[in-house]
C-alpha cells in the first residue's frame, strides 16, 4: 500500500444508476457531486442471506469491468496469503512462535539484534524488524537471501533492515518483505512453489479462478482483466495486466542475468518474492466474496488471524501514513477510532471489522467482514494518483474510497457511513 492515501463522489448520472439499482437511497442521488471512482469501481456487498453487486466502466481496451474481471488485488493478498500461512505454521513445532530460521533455508537475524530470532509471528504482524530496501524488490532468479545476508548482490548496506533501536517484536513497520521471507518459509517446509500451495489450499477449494502473478488463472478470466491505470498527459495508462501472460504461463520479474528465465523455472524455497505474496494476487470481485464467506464460515481458524498482535501506542509505527492502527495476523483489527484520523470505516460497528487494503498501480481494494453479523464488503477503485490524493473527511482513508464504501454500506441496509 502506498504512504500516501488521500476522487470525489459519483457524479449525478452514475448516482442515478446505484439509486435505480437499489445501492443507493434516493435522497442521496440528488447531492451526489462530482465524480471520482476512476475510469472503473465496483464492490460486492453480502451478507448471510443478501448479496449485491455494482460495478461500472471499463479498460482503454474496451473491456467492461464486471464483478468477474480480475485485477491486481495489491496488499489484500497478504491476508489471502495469511490464511494459508498460519494454520500451517500452527501445525509445526514451536508453532507461530518458531524461528523463521528453522525453515527458511538461511538464518534471518536484524544486524543490530543477532541473538533474537525473527519469529513467524513478528512477520505476520509486521514486527520483524524488517522493511524494503532501495533495491526492492528481489527478481525471480536472484535468492532472497541476496538482500537479507551480508555481501549479497541486494544486501544494500543493511537497508532492508529497520533502526536499531528496535528488536523483532517491538515496533510496527508495514514492508512487502515480510511475506516475501513467509512465502519462501512455505515453500521450504511444504516443498511446494507458494503459487501453487495457495491454489491447492485455498483458491480452488473457495472455488475462486484466482492466482498469484496470474498462476493458475484459466485463459478465460486473463481475457477480463481489468489493468491498473493511472492518468498521464491526458489518457489513462496502463500499469500493470494490459496484456497477461496467456494461460498456464505466470508473470514475474526476471533478474537482469536470468532474462529467458520461465516460471517453470522457478524453484520453491529460493526467492519468496517470485510470485508476489504481497500484492500480486488477481481475483475478481466475486472471488473477493466468495473468500469472505470462506473466512466467515471459519470462526475458529481465523480467530488467530483476527486477534490484535499489535496497538498504535506512544512508540509510533510504519503505519502506511495512519491506516492501521492495530493489527492482527496478515489482518487489519479496526480500533473504531474516529475522526479524519481514524479508522470507523465502516462506521459505529467498525471495531467488529476485520479485513485488508491494498493499494498499488492505480488500484485501491478492500476486502473486510464484520464478526459479529456476518456482512462483508469487497471493492475496487481504480486510476488513483500516486500522490495529491483527495483526503478523506471522516476517515484516513481517501475520499473515493470513503464514497464507494458508503454505497457497499448502503447496499448492505445500513443508513450510515464511514466515520
Amino acid at each position: 500500500m502506498s504512504k500516501n492515501r488521500n476522487g470525489a463522489r459519483p457524479n449525478r448520472r452514475e448516482a442515478m444508476a446505484l439509486a435505480a439499482a437499489g445501492l443507493l437511497p434516493a435522497a442521496a442521488q440528488a447531492r451526489a457531486p462530482a465524480a471520482g471512482f476512476g475510469p472503473c469501481s465496483g464492490f460486492v456487498a453480502a451478507t448471510p442471506g443478501r448479496r449485491r453487486a455494482w460495478t461500472r466502466g471499463e479498460a482503454p481496451e474496451g473491456r467492461p469491468f464486471r464483478e468477474n474481471s480480475p485485477f491486481r488485488i495489491a496488499s489484500v493478498s497478504k491476508m489471502v496469503a495469511a490464511a494459508v500461512i498460519v494454520p500451517l505454521a500452527a501445525a509445526r513445532p514451536g508453532g507461530l512462535d518458531a524461528d523463521v530460521s528453522e525453515g527458511l533455508g538461511f538464518s534471518l537475524r536484524h544486524p543490530a539484534w543477532p541473538d533474537r530470532p525473527i519469529r513467524l509471528r513478528h512477520l505476520l504482524s509486521h514486527t520483524s524488524g524488517l522493511r524494503n530496501g532501495p533495491s526492492y524488490p528481489v527478481p525471480a532468479g536472484r535468492p532472497l537471501a541476496a538482500a537479507l545476508l551480508p555481501g549479497g548482490v541486494q544486501y544494500d548496506g543493511g537497508g532492508w533492515f529497520g533502526p536499531p533501536a528496535f528488536p523483532p517484536g517491538a515496533r510496527f513497520s508495514y514492508a512487502d518483505v515480510n511475506f516475501a521471507v513467509l512465502a519462501q518459509w512455505a515453500e521450504v517446509v511444504t516443498g511446494q512453489r507458494f503459487d501453487r500451495l495457495m491454489r491447492e489450499r485455498l483458491l480452488a477449494p473457495a472455488g475462486t479462478e484466482a492466482g498469484y502473478n496470474w498462476s493458475g488463472t484459466p485463459e478465460a478470466a486473463r481475457r477480463r482483466a481489468a489493468p491498473g491505470l493511472r492518468r498521464e498527459g491526458g489518457q489513462w495508462i496502463a500499469q500493470v495486466d494490459q496484456a497477461p501472460p496467456p494461460a498456464p504461463a505466470a508473470a514475474f520479474l526476471a533478474a537482469p542475468e536470468t532474462p529467458d528465465l520461465a516460471d517453470s523455472g522457478i524453484r520453491p524455497g529460493e526467492n519468496g518474492f517470485a510470485f508476489s505474496p504481497q500484492g500480486g494476487l488477481r481475483a475478481s470481485l466475486a472471488d473477493l466474496d466468495r473468500l469472505a464467506r470462506r473466512f466467515l464460515a471459519s470462526p475458529e481458524a481465523m480467530r488467530e488471524m483476527e486477534t490484535p498482535a499489535w496497538r498504535m501506542g506512544p512508540e509510533g509505527a510504519d503505519n502506511e501514513g495512519g491506516v492501521i492502527l492495530a493489527y492482527g495476523l496478515g489482518v487489519q483489527v479496526l480500533t473504531g477510532t474516529t475522526g479524519p484520523a481514524g479508522d470507523a470505516f465502516f462506521g459505529p460497528d467498525s471495531a467488529e471489522w476485520r479485513g485488508h487494503l491494498g493499494d498499488a498501480y492505480g488500484w485501491m481494494t478492500g476486502l473486510f467482514w464484520n464478526r459479529r453479523t456476518g456482512e462483508s464488503l469487497a471493492w475496487a477503485l481504480n486510476g488513483m494518483p500516486e500522490t495529491d490524493r483527495p483526503a478523506g473527511r471522516r476517515t484516513a482513508l481517501t475520499a473515493p474510497e470513503e464514497d464507494l464504501i458508503a454505497r457497499g454500506l448502503h447496499a448492505l441496509g445500513k443508513k450510515t457511513g464511514p466515520g
